[in-house]
């Protein structure tokens, strides 16, 4: 019975990340996002075309909090930590002309944290 009830929170979770994606469209210095979601890995990963010249670290790192905060207004848990803690949650910046990533930041399930590379 735990499983599925994981299996739902995953999928809710997953869902208030896809729908509030374009949150981070919004930001400047952001020009591509990509989502996904591996629920056999509980593991959410976030990819992102970055701009620097238009957006430092510490922006980029605040617009990624908001992006996780505003993630819950699609789901019954308004508390972010909450929702995220079981889950592994990854961003990548995507290097377009290589098509390769590089980790930012990972927060491994079980944490709140976010350790940015």
């Amino acid at each position: 019975m735990a499983i599925a009830k994981n299996t739902v929170s995953f999928s809710s979770a997953a869902n208030g990340l896809a729908k509030n994606v374009n949150q981070l469209y919004k930001q400047p210095g952001i020009t591509l996002v990509g989502f996904a979601a591996n629920p056999e890995k509980n593991l959410f990963k976030i990819g992102l075309v970055i701009n620097h010249k238009q957006v430092t670290n510490v922006n980029l790192h605040q617009a990624i909090q908001s992006y996780l905060k505003s993630a819950t207004s699609f789901t019954v848990e308004a508390d972010p930590n909450k929702l995220f803690k079981p889950y592994q949650l990854q961003i990548e910046e995507i290097d377009r002309g290589t098509n390769t990533t590089k980790l930012l930041g990972i927060k491994p399930a079980g944490s709140n944290e976010i350790a940015w590379k």
